[in-house]
């Protein structure tokens, strides 16, 4: 556990005695210790400059691997406390917009009705960075649309949920009262979309690529929802979204879905969860009420 602490702490503050005094401990002692851990690798672990220290290749990689050795000891912790009794538990619950926004809130209800003790912590974010902290150790339980096929990662039920990703403008855009609009034409859009590289982005790509058409490059990058959606209120763009996140948007006239069938993607979502380490008290109950949950929804999109 030290050591993984003299990794992260020499990687984020760029000096050993910086690092020394976030641990409480003598800059001698963290090179000692640091020299100690490179000689077991045989290689090092960061490069020593005249303004400090930062990783090496070799450093970066095993930066992943510390944050999760701090992140299960913590819940080996949690574990413990809470058999004593002595911890109300905490559980960390990962996911896009979309779901966090309906059907995780579900689940949390679901489970505060036995286990109101229990504190729930929710990362929204993309795909990528979901998975990022779910491998990392600071997501506990990840409901995702992007495929994880990762060796640290398994499906942690087998249920699914689905939404649908469509089109949407100002509802007085004139396009809306198309009946069809073809893809083609979509192409030449200005969009507000996520960066680039995200997985819904390369989704939005691949309908385009696959019909050998090329789609402008967005007008607007965000990984902002709010933000999206202003620049298709302020701006006449055009974004590509699940309908959950623009349901009272739709609701109040303000927005409307276009027509365009070949950028209509209903999504699947999947459960996972680490396929190492410990699974606290909290996280079985969370899952044991996704089942649930997800067998009594409604059915219509997330």
């Amino acid at each position: 556990m030290r050591s993984a602490q003299i990794v992260l702490e020499c990687a984020r503050r760029g000096s050993l005695g910086a690092a020394a005094t976030a641990l409480n401990m003598t800059q001698p002692a963290i090179t000692r210790m640091l020299k100690r851990l490179e000689d077991s690798y045989g290689v090092p672990l960061f490069e020593r400059t005249t303004r400090g220290v930062m990783p090496t290749v070799f450093g970066d990689a095993l930066l992943p691997y510390a944050k999760l050795v701090l992140s299960e000891i913590g819940n080996a912790s949690d574990v413990i406390q809470q058999m004593r009794g002595a911890s109300r538990g905490v559980v960390r619950i990962g996911g896009v917009a979309s779901v966090v926004s309906g059907f995780i809130i579900a689940v949390i209800g679901d489970m505060r009705s036995q286990y109101p003790e229990v504190q729930y912590q929710i990362i929204e974010d993309l795909e990528d960075r979901v998975l990022e902290g779910l491998k990392g150790g600071m997501i506990d339980v990840a409901i995702s649309p992007e495929p994880y096929l990762d060796d640290d990662i398994v499906i942690a039920t087998p249920d699914v949920m689905h939404d649908t990703v469509s089109v949407f403008a100002r509802a007085d855009h004139p396009i809306v009262a198309r009946e069809h609009v073809p893809l083609a034409e979509a192409a030449g859009f200005g969009w507000a979309m996520p960066p680039p590289g995200t997985p819904t982005v390369r989704e939005w790509q691949r309908r385009f690529h696959d019909n050998a058409l090329e789609p402008d490059a967005p007008s607007i990058i965000s990984r902002s929802v709010p933000v999206l959606k202003a620049a298709v209120l302020s701006e006449s763009l055009f974004c590509w979204m699940p309908l959950p996140l623009v349901r009272d948007e739709v609701a109040r006239g303000d927005m409307a879905r276009v027509n365009v069938p070949q950028l209509d993607w209903q999504r699947t979502f999947r459960v996972y969860r680490r396929k190492k380490g410990l699974m606290t008290p909290p996280t079985a109950n969370l899952l044991q009420a996704i089942r649930r949950v997800s067998e009594t929804w409604s059915g219509e999109s997330l």
